[in-house]
């Protein structure tokens, strides 16, 4: 027993070391020396990126804190007009790529967009630079991330005890009060664990930063491989990524704590009833984020649809669907299936320290950008060739370089922690008297994982896979980087056309991506809503 204990315990850690191993290769980036063009970059471009990689991180930090935190509490704690409705249709910006509602408010608020035209036109005021300074690309951001905030807020708020609100109500607390010296600190950790995805998102963007003309680490990584096919330079500029989003998880756990700041049990409750004016006022606030952040930018897309569809859509697009469709569900059955064997054995992989150690560390990938996950593989190819070729073998290079399987290697350590997490807290709920009752009747262990554990944990692993599609269909970074040629994605069309200035021409594809991403993100609503 022990022998088999050890030996699933092995197995379970190769297979998490092996999804790290972008991971590894960009952190041994750092001892190999440097090049004349990593001091060129390191001396020149080294700084503003710290600055602005800053400076993005901490407006849309601030900003999407506020947001989802203030909408959360709108929702679960108080009754107005249209909360209902209005409290699921705030998930419906996950469905929307960072990248095409940068292109929609490009399209209608740059100088040439229709916007500026009409105020120019009839109240003579002077047009402005959309992409100068950096407001408009952290209200962006703002806008299409909030939802992650806005979800862990909202789970903490429904679990927040009502006897508190209401003893706070009591002692005279206004409604205020109890928002920020109650509330606001029983959902710290949930707000932190919101706050932590929406910065790695940030900090992995690619899209919006290039539409803007916004220089980040993404850019210059892209840069170094795109245009001076240094693959050392890019692997040392994707270090510092991974050195930032460390610091960025060990804020979130010193933020978060040890303590469990929520009770288990969910409120139905609203302690406060908006009335008259005031209920009204709320409508208008948060149908008016709602309507920012996914109705105008989809009612934009359908109008430029109807006006290109003509001359735009064709059989190309049939291409660009299908390659999506094919990347998104075979990474998304790898990622689930990966996710799913490593959550699987909980009892025993608690026995292993190491072992929990390994599958912790190969959950980091969703906290770094997918052009970190590229040029780790990338990286790592390139060495494998070479000490193949020192060894008297052949390069690979011409084997991996721009293959599906690539690519779908980089899906999986980019999203193994979405399904991980998802299956891993069903796996934690499945009592142990289940197993040792299987034991006791003789049942081995393939029954006990396909009769009891598989069953018990489909509802997180459906959670999971639907998350993993989502953001499989979104990826850009990893997809212009490692994508074969001839398989354009729906995201790669979208944003060609769109840093082409074509907005109206990326509307068709971009429509096509939040309709699929909209079907999916209403079934997890209904998953989330069968739980509440």
């Amino acid at each position: 027993m022990k022998s088999k204990q050890n030996n699933s315990n092995f197995l379970m850690g190769m297979l998490a070391l092996s999804v790290s191993f972008p991971i590894i290769v960009v952190c041994s980036a750092w001892f190999f020396p440097g090049t004349e063009l990593w001091g060129h970059f390191a001396e020149n471009l080294l700084p503003e990126l710290i600055s602005s990689t800053l400076l993005l991180l901490v407006g849309v930090g601030i900003g999407v804190s506020i947001l989802g935190t203030v909408l959360a509490y709108l929702v679960v704690m108080v009754e107005f007009p249209g909360r209902s409705w209005l409290e699921w249709a705030l998930f419906l910006p996950f469905a929307i790529p960072a990248y095409v509602l940068a292109f929609v408010y490009l399209g209608v608020f740059d100088y040439s967009g229709y916007a500026q035209v009409w105020l120019r036109e009839y109240t003579g005021m002077p047009g402005f630079d959309i992409r100068a300074g950096s407001w408009a690309i952290i209200l962006t951001f703002t806008l299409v991330f909030y939802p992650y905030v806005y979800m862990m807020a909202r789970a903490s708020f429904k679990r927040q005890k009502i006897q508190m609100i209401e003893a706070g109500k009591m002692l005279g607390a206004k409604p205020f009060e109890v928002f920020w010296r109650i509330s606001v600190p029983l959902a710290r950790p949930a707000i932190a664990a919101g706050l932590l995805v929406t910065l790695m998102e940030t900090l992995a963007d690619f899209g919006v930063v290039s539409l803007f003309n916004y220089s980040t680490f993404t850019t210059a990584i892209y840069s170094a491989w795109g245009d001076f096919r240094s693959i050392e330079v890019a692997a040392q500029l994707a270090s510092i990524l991974v050195l930032i989003a460390f610091f960025l998880i060990y804020f979130e756990k010193k933020a978060r704590g040890k303590a469990k700041y929520y009770s288990s049990d969910v409120s139905h409750v609203r302690p406060y009833e908006a009335n008259g004016l005031i209920g009204w006022l709320l409508f208008v606030l948060v149908f008016g984020v709602f309507m920012l952040s996914f109705a105008m930018p989809m009612l934009q897309l359908i109008i430029w649809s109807f006006e290109k569809y003509g001359e735009e859509l064709s059989g190309m697009y049939s291409g660009y669907f299908s390659a999506t469709g094919i990347l998104t569900v075979i990474a998304t059955i790898l990622t689930v299936a990966v996710a799913t064997l490593l959550a699987l054995p909980s009892r025993r992989k608690a026995e292993s320290k190491t072992l929990q150690m390994l599958i912790r560390f190969s959950t980091l990938g969703y906290a770094l950008p997918g052009s970190v996950m590229a040029v780790g593989l990338l990286y790592g190819v390139q060495n494998i060739s070479l000490v193949s070729i020192y060894l008297g073998g052949q390069s690979i290079n011409h084997i991996l370089f721009g293959s599906v399987a690539l690519l779908l290697f980089a899906y999986i350590s980019r999203f193994m922690a979405i399904a991980y997490n998802s299956t891993s807290a069903s796996s934690e709920q499945i009592k142990p008297v289940y197993e040792q009752s299987a034991r006791l009747l003789g049942s081995s262990r393939i029954r006990l994982i396909r009769e009891v554990y598989l069953p018990m944990m489909t509802p997180g692993i459906l959670a999971g896979g639907l998350l993993v599609a989502v953001d499989v269909m979104k990826e850009l970074p990893a997809t212009y980087l490692l994508r074969p040629f001839g398989w354009d994605t729906l995201a790669i069309r979208v944003f060609e056309l769109s840093s082409e200035g074509l907005y109206d021409r990326a509307a068709i594809p971009a429509l096509m991506m939040v309709f699929i991403g909209a079907i999916i993100m209403l079934l997890f609503i209904k998953l989330d809503s069968d739980k509440y």
